[in-house]
């Protein structure tokens, strides 16, 4: 009598989890068909990307200058960034600045920053930098250090960082600001806590932005990496069972950049999509007893 009830509730499980990214997907494509710009005429000619002399952001910033964006690269080690900035000129042909920057300091950092930024058409940020402790620590085992870091790198850089470059956006109409969030943000995570809380924190900055920005022309993506193999992720990954798929760096961020102005809220890859709905399935959507679990970044 009342199957419909159960039918319902499994449409909107996968709608929330899957279907709307995938039809956002489809309909963002379609448009895109039409439209067909380029990244630099729809956003702006220049991407900053935080985090971005290794992984994930490495990636963003090599996949973005291939469609044409300059490049500011922002990250803390200089020879990293000059190394990395000098290969993407030479593979792409496309202009690179970067920044030497620790984000783990204090406010006092985002003054030169916003100097330094209003110098170029910022028509994407990708909000990457991150710190992840040791996995499988209790908080109490956590480090000061670790604690500050996750905090000002995880939350503080994101929110200011969008913060600089908002307005400009705003006022030329255009723009896009990605989040790279984690699937560690779906449930609390033993091991992993403040890790896990600050992308609970930076998922629900994004989609509540993104809901703001609707009308303005300015758009905000928040991504949620499933299992990524990176120099980051590389102490959680090497104890997993080798049946558990973990996606290579370069694999997973083209497949991400190909959501860019589709839907608002991506897994990145379709494989992290399907990884994301098992876990839901086993843990249950929010706040859930999680005791015993593994933590997943």
């Amino acid at each position: 009598m009342f199957w419909w009830i159960g039918v319902y509730a499994v449409f909107l499980w996968c709608y929330n989890g899957f279907l709307e990214s995938l039809l956002g997907i489809i309909w963002g494509s379609l448009k895109n068909l039409l439209k067909r710009e380029r990244f630099p005429e729809r956003y702006g000619k220049w991407a900053v990307v935080t985090g971005s002399s290794d992984g994930i952001g490495r990636q963003y910033a090599d996949q973005l200058a291939q469609k044409g964006m300059n490049i500011l690269l922002i990250s803390r080690t200089e020879h990293k960034l000059i190394a990395v900035a000098a290969e993407i000129e030479r593979k792409y042909g496309v202009q690179t600045k970067w920044l030497a920057v620790d984000f783990s300091k204090g406010l006092e950092i985002y003054k030169p920053l916003r100097e330094q930024l209003a110098s170029i058409e910022v028509g994407m940020l990708v909000n990457n930098v991150g710190h992840l402790p040791p996995p499988s620590q209790k908080f109490e085992e956590n480090s000061e250090h670790d604690i500050n870091s996750v905090i000002r790198l995880n939350v503080v850089a994101t929110t200011m960082m969008t913060r600089i470059v908002l307005p400009g956006m705003l006022r030329r109409r255009k723009g896009i600001i990605i989040n790279v969030s984690s699937s560690s943000g779906y449930h609390p995570v033993p091991g992993m806590a403040i890790y896990a809380a600050s992308k609970v924190y930076t998922t629900s900055f994004g989609l509540g932005l993104a809901h703001e920005l609707r009308g303005t022309g300015v758009e905000c993506q928040t991504v949620t990496p499933f299992l990524v193999s990176t120099s980051m992720s590389q102490e959680f990954t090497k104890n997993l069972s080798p049946l558990t798929a973990v996606l290579e760096v370069k694999r997973y961020v083209k497949a991400a950049v190909c959501t860019i102005g589709k839907t608002a809220y991506t897994c990145g890859h379709w494989m992290n999509t399907l990884q994301s709905l098992a876990g839901r399935l086993l843990l249950g959507r929010g706040h859930t007893q999680t005791s015993g679990l593994n933590a997943q970044p």
